[in-house]
């Protein structure tokens, strides 16, 4: 099938293109008449040109939220052949154009709407079949109801919430921890002064930016094997004004977690040191929660309590800047702010698009969102070596989502103040002093990475 001109629709953070020859006119919105057990993605019926036909939101066949009726910018398409009994109803109308048949890359799927990926200008649009996307209204959601004294309570269908979670390993096991309580993410090769009379999982004191913090092996207080590697980390855990520090195997991702998919154990469960399971995709990942934090301040109490004035005095004393998470490159350590990280992925194959500049790796389908990937290793001018331990940083920048290939994810770090030096150099906008100064990491701008070439998701 090629397509010859599309006309683009924006839906939330992509750019969607739809065959003209599938369209009769664009107009505004007009009322709504809702009906009962509705087809999935139908609205309810509406007037267009004269006749009555069904409003079909392409938000929701496309797995994103509804589109706002009351927006201004919200649009009903009329369409052509067999699905003139449709209306389409869209977030915002963008523009008409010819397809360039030597930018647009066709891809063969069998249920994906996406038939194929066309660069225009600056932006990368989703090009649908309206046949593929109109087949996912077969089904029939009907909710259920619930009886309250004789009456049906209604339903009210709330936006769906998450919660951050990092996600971590400790032997051949995954384990979760809600970033809330994470305060940073530090190296687990450093000395530690040893505390005698304490139970087996605690290592002992370490001095962090002189702070002092008890650090207990996790491993152990799961029964797991302690194996020590270069992927070992620290943990820094804050709760009720104390810290802790948890040694764990290595850090595997940082994750949004739909508060659906997150079950909490029954009290019959709790001597498990688990608070619930997440279920992520085909796979059950372990989570702990406050009572457990809880639960290991108060059996280390005596030893995280004999330092918590020096650490409550510190604290006020500190300023701290910015939070950055800090990857590898060639073996050699960057950073940006964490605060446009989404989560941290698995290095993936990615399809490639015609004519975009080298350091475009392609683009990756994540959960129906297509996302352009971009190499570091080219921008940098380093060579390109993809190891097991590589990541994809994806990032949320002003509404386009992007993926960085990177080496390998070391830390997330409250940096002070007074251990940034800005220097503005290219890509670059400041050096971490970290260490005393044995520890460098050039900061990278990535607005500027992003914005100086024009990347749009």
């Amino acid at each position: 099938m090629q397509v010859d001109e599309v006309l683009i629709v924006k839906n939330a953070h992509e750019n969607y293109g739809i065959s003209t020859e599938d369209i009769n006119q664009i107009s505004r919105v007009p009322d709504l008449m809702l009906l009962p057990l509705c087809p999935f993605g139908v609205r309810g019926l509406c007037s267009v040109g004269g006749s009555v036909v069904s409003m079909v939101d392409m938000n929701l066949l496309l797995g994103m939220s509804e589109v706002n009726l009351a927006d201004s910018k919200a649009r009903i398409i009329s369409l052509n052949e067999d699905i003139t009994s449709n209306a389409l109803l869209v977030s915002d109308v963008y523009n008409t154009i010819e397809i360039d048949q030597k930018n647009i890359e066709y891809i063969e799927t069998e249920d994906d709407p996406v038939i194929a990926i066309y660069k225009y200008d600056d932006i990368l649009v989703q090009v649908l079949s309206l046949e593929k996307m109109f087949s996912k209204m077969s089904k029939v959601a009907i909710e259920s109801k619930e009886i309250v004294a004789g009456k049906i309570k209604d339903n009210i269908v709330k936006e769906e919430k998450y919660k951050r979670f990092l996600i971590f390993a400790m032997e051949n096991e995954k384990y979760a921890l809600d970033i809330d309580f994470l305060q940073e993410i530090i190296l687990a090769d450093t000395k530690y002064t040893n505390i005698s009379g304490t139970s087996d999982e605690v290592l002992g004191l370490i001095t962090l930016r002189e702070e002092l913090l008890v650090v207990i092996d996790l491993r152990v207080y799961y029964d797991f094997k302690s194996t020590k590697s270069e992927s070992n980390r620290i943990l820094v855990v804050s709760y009720n004004n104390k810290k802790i520090g948890l040694l764990i195997n290595s850090i595997i991702d940082i994750k949004n977690i739909a508060l659906k998919n997150i079950e909490y154990m029954s009290e019959a469960f709790e001597g498990n040191k688990i608070a619930g399971v997440i279920h992520n995709e085909d796979t059950l990942i372990s989570f702990f929660d406050d009572k457990l934090i809880t639960e290991i301040f108060m059996k280390n109490e005596t030893f995280i309590d004999a330092n918590i004035d020096v650490l409550e005095q510190n604290e006020s004393t500190k300023e701290y800047e910015k939070e950055v998470i800090i990857f590898k490159l060639a073996q050699k350590e960057y950073a940006f702010d964490v605060d446009y990280v989404d989560e941290i992925i698995d290095m993936v194959s990615s399809t490639k698009v015609a004519f975009t500049q080298e350091y475009i790796d392609g683009i990756i389908n994540i959960r129906g969102q297509i996302v352009a990937t971009l190499s570091f290793f080219e921008k940098l001018n380093i060579p390109t070596v993809i190891t097991e331990e590589a990541k994809i940083i994806i990032c949320n920048i002003e509404n386009n989502r992007i993926g960085f290939i990177v080496d390998s994810v070391s830390d997330i770090m409250s940096i002070e103040k007074e251990d940034i030096i800005e220097e503005s150099e290219g890509y670059f906008n400041n050096i971490l002093h970290l260490d005393n100064g044995k520890r460098l990491i050039l900061s990278m701008d990535i607005k500027k990475i992003v914005s100086s070439e024009h990347i749009n998701g």
